[in-house]
């Protein structure tokens, strides 16, 4: 079963971030707390962490696109 990889909350106002770039591309190997992606808000751009080992199955958000909060933005299938 696939995990599913979200734009985070990372304040109590946050409602949507932009998604700048991905670190890896579909088939590329993962681990579990690896940065991920980059996303930016309003207030700062961060990385997100890899939520589970395996493979980055598919980008369902690309760079440049902007996600609602818990949005699902790509999967990894757990290895």
């Amino acid at each position: 079963m696939s995990v599913e990889v979200t734009i985070p909350k990372l304040g109590l106002t946050m409602q949507e971030a932009t998604v700048v770039r991905w670190l890896k591309k579909p088939g590329d190997a993962v681990k579990s707390g690896e940065p991920l992606l980059e996303i930016e808000t309003e207030k700062i751009t961060c990385e997100v962490e890899s939520p589970a080992d395996g493979t980055l199955s598919e980008i369902v958000v690309g760079d440049g696109t902007v996600a609602a909060v818990a949005a699902v933005i790509g999967l990894i299938e757990p290895s």
